[in-house]
């Protein structure tokens, strides 16, 4: 398609490490147009069993890594002087707490939080700061075999209204969009995909029967 790529691998939590890649993007293609924080980390765990260093671990890739590459694409975004677009990955997790992941809800509601502080600075360069919070989305993540049963229940109980886990292509749209010049004047918010969950809690299945609701009639 004639187009150019780079990758490398990066330790998100190092912040020299995330200078020098973001810095050697900018310098090989001439322009930082977009940003999209995407790394992640999680390791299903009890709250009284949680480690300093996985507690520590969790923040720093899934806080800290957003705020290195936040921080230093955005210098450079200013530098150029065109502006830009950040979109960050939070999750549903940042609204809602869950059983033995307190450590990954609590870096997610960071990121909600840091895509608002973000947004608010940044918002005089032209810069955009947006993100996206998914729901439960078919990942490596969740296909660990101690929390496949709980999804397949979750899944079984009807707790997601469109019926079903997300795929990682039902987000491409939304960060497309997100990243656009169709969402220039959308700024600090965050976008739920997440098949209708926290729209709120339904009710069990016999309030919404048919039968139920003539019988209140």
């Amino acid at each position: 398609m004639g187009r150019r790529a780079i990758a490398a691998p990066i330790d998100v939590a190092d912040a020299l490490s995330v200078r020098k890649f973001v810095n050697h993007v900018a310098d090989t293609f001439g322009r930082l147009d977009i940003l999209v924080n995407n790394a992640g980390f999680c390791e299903f765990t009890p709250f009284l069993e949680i480690s300093d260093d996985l507690w520590h671990r969790t923040m720093s890739v899934n806080a800290h890594g957003y705020f290195s590459f936040g921080q230093e694409s955005a210098r450079r975004m200013i530098a150029f002087g065109n502006g830009g677009k950040i979109l960050n990955i939070s999750s549903q997790a940042a609204t809602v707490a869950g059983e033995e992941m307190i450590h990954y809800c609590v870096s997610k509601a960071a990121v909600k939080m840091l895509t608002k502080g973000m947004a608010l600075e940044l918002a005089e360069h032209g810069i955009n700061v947006n993100a996206i919070a998914p729901g439960t989305i078919e990942t490596d993540i969740i296909k660990q075999p101690h929390i496949a049963a709980l999804v397949e229940q979750e899944r079984m109980q009807s707790t997601i209204p469109l019926g079903r886990m997300g795929t990682a292509d039902d987000l491409v749209d939304a960060a497309i969009f997100l990243c656009s010049s169709s969402a220039d004047y959308i700024t600090g918010a965050t976008l739920l995909v997440d098949g209708g969950i926290l729209a709120g809690n339904r009710l069990p299945s016999a309030f919404r029967s048919a039968n139920f609701r003539k019988d209140l009639s």
